[in-house]
């Protein structure tokens, strides 16, 4: 079996980075309107990661942390969006 290990592009690091601003946003910012449009953000983010990565048996390391970061910033920013949006 061959391992797979493509190179990290300009555009791979442009997504971790642009997930890493959204999550840590979608964390601490109250307004539930903002947190919603991220929360669906969210799912771009992710559809954009398995856009510029060739492949999910890719060894890179930045491969896996940025689909670790993804689901991630999925889980909580659905689950932050129902919590904040759930108080009156």
């Amino acid at each position: 079996m061959t391992q797979d290990r493509y190179p990290v592009t300009p555009a791979k690091i442009g997504v971790s980075l642009l997930t890493l601003v959204l999550l840590f946003a979608m964390l601490f910012i109250q307004q539930p309107v903002i947190v919603a449009f991220l929360c669906f953000s969210s799912l771009i983010t992710a559809m954009l990661h398995f856009n510029v990565f060739e492949s999910t048996t890719d060894t890179n390391p930045l491969n896996k942390i940025d689909l670790t970061i993804q689901i991630t910033y999925l889980i909580l920013s659905i689950a932050r969006a129902f919590i904040i949006g759930s108080h009156p």
